[in-house]
């Protein structure tokens, strides 16, 4: 008998780049977590006719919180900024999703990121899909694009 088992791996690339001239100035790599709660969301989509929650990634999120990741994180610590997902597709089971923040929408040092399924522009609404600790500081002659990849092996 073969034992599988159920990989899921996410990745954040945050691009910082000249809102003017479109230039990279900086690349930011990490890896997440995903918490008990984006995990209890799949199986509850996995085995319930009409789930509690859709599971559509929908909207990513900054915060200047400071705590650590844990399984027990339902939201971020502090949110300060959500954007809507621009983009989303998928290919050899590797869902990626994009989000751009433009350069007067949002600044500061950021500490955390997250990203949310059936969420709303509400701060702090969806389920928590993924959270991230992060030191990223952008300005306002700065655009960020946020990519994430969910592998799933």
């Amino acid at each position: 008998m073969q034992n599988e088992g159920l990989t899921l791996k996410g990745h954040y690339k945050f691009t910082i780049r000249d809102a003017e001239t479109g230039e990279v100035k900086r690349v930011y790599d990490y890896e997440n977590l995903i918490p008990t709660v984006a995990r209890a969301m799949i199986a509850n989509n996995l085995t319930d006719s009409t789930p509690t929650n859709a599971m559509r990634i929908n909207y990513t999120a900054l915060g200047t919180g400071v705590t650590a990741p844990a399984n027990a994180d339902i939201k971020l610590e502090t949110e300060s900024f959500r954007k809507e997902v621009s983009s989303e597709t998928n290919a050899s089971n590797i869902a990626y999703f994009t989000a751009f923040y433009t350069a007067a929408e949002v600044s500061g040092t950021f500490r955390e990121a997250g990203v949310f399924c059936d969420a709303t522009g509400v701060a702090d609404s969806g389920v928590l899909f993924s959270r991230v600790a992060i030191n990223i500081t952008k300005s306002v002659t700065e655009s960020l694009t946020v990519d994430y990849a969910i592998t799933i092996s």
